[in-house]
């Protein structure tokens, strides 16, 4: 299988791939020092890592070109999270030359997000030194002169990064973590309070990270003031929020909003405290 589309690699579960393992595919970017991940190029790797030992091939290729280099890969590893690869021949190149660039690269794995983070250098070539950030991958390999794939998810995999977002393989796993909490506002009040910024923005961010899924948001009011003005008021709230996730990122058709004024209280309105508990607003995925 040599092309796979990029709908489902992100939609495809990616706790089927290996875990917990260096052996596999992996895709990525690779940038030069002192530039960012938006100038980065698409860069491939198939390694089998075995007794310490690692044997693989990976590739380069320029973006929205068939520029590509092969060259084969040895290495070696002491942990399941940790290891080191240096390029050592040319197995294939789009130009035909010798490119003596052979990079010597040492990664590590990111609990938190599932990426392999690494840094190269070339002993020939001084100014070919940077970063690179990988994930486990279903594209295959190959020599083809044309590209594996649209080199549209370069795009996106900038995207992901700009917005924080976790690796395609960790995203099933944070979206069945993920609970829910209400947000709740001063009395009167349409402003959302700073300390659930944080919050938000991983909400956001789990959104970001799953093309299927939309959100509900649901604004509420203690029963102070009259029905006219109170679903107003849930109205501001549920807007607020809104107004909040498009500037992180989501697009506004991703997001459904309703609004309930009094009508669907949490708690009692007839303590401080149960009022306190009504003024919010709620989510749920859909």
């Amino acid at each position: 299988m040599k092309v796979i589309s990029i709908i489902l690699i992100f939609i495809i579960p990616y706790f089927s791939i290996a875990q917990g393992t260096i052996t596999g595919d992996y895709q990525g970017l690779l940038k030069l020092e002192n530039t960012t991940w938006s100038q980065g190029q698409a860069f491939y790797m198939r390694i089998t890592a075995i007794a310490g030992l690692i044997d693989g091939e990976s590739r380069e290729e320029v973006v929205g070109e068939n520029t590509f280099i092969n060259k084969k890969v040895l290495g070696s590893f002491e942990n399941k999270k940790s290891f080191e690869i240096t390029q050592n021949t040319i197995l294939k190149s789009s130009n035909g030359s010798a490119n003596t660039c052979l990079l010597s690269m040492s990664f590590h794995f990111v609990d938190s997000n599932a990426y392999w983070v690494g840094t190269f250098k070339s002993q020939k070539c001084p100014s070919m030194k940077g970063s690179l950030i990988l994930y486990k991958t279903r594209i295959e390999l190959d020599q083809d002169p044309t590209p594996l794939h649209d080199h549209r998810w370069v795009t996106r995999f900038q995207e992901d990064l700009e917005f924080g977002l976790s690796a395609p393989e960790k995203r099933p796993q944070e979206l069945k973590n993920f609970a829910f909490q209400s947000i709740y506002f001063e009395y009167n009040k349409d402003e959302i309070p700073s300390n659930y910024f944080s919050y938000l923005n991983l909400m956001a961010r789990m959104i970001l990270g799953h093309s299927d899924l939309r959100i509900k948001v649901v604004g509420n009011t203690d029963s102070d003031g009259s029905d006219t003005y109170n679903i107003d008021l849930s109205k501001r709230r549920a807007e607020a929020i809104t107004s909040y996730f498009i500037s992180k990122g989501l697009s506004k058709d991703r997001i459904v909003i309703s609004y309930d004024g009094e009508n669907k209280p949490k708690d009692t309105n007839k303590t401080a405290e149960g009022k306190k508990r009504n003024r919010r607003v709620d989510f749920s995925f859909i």
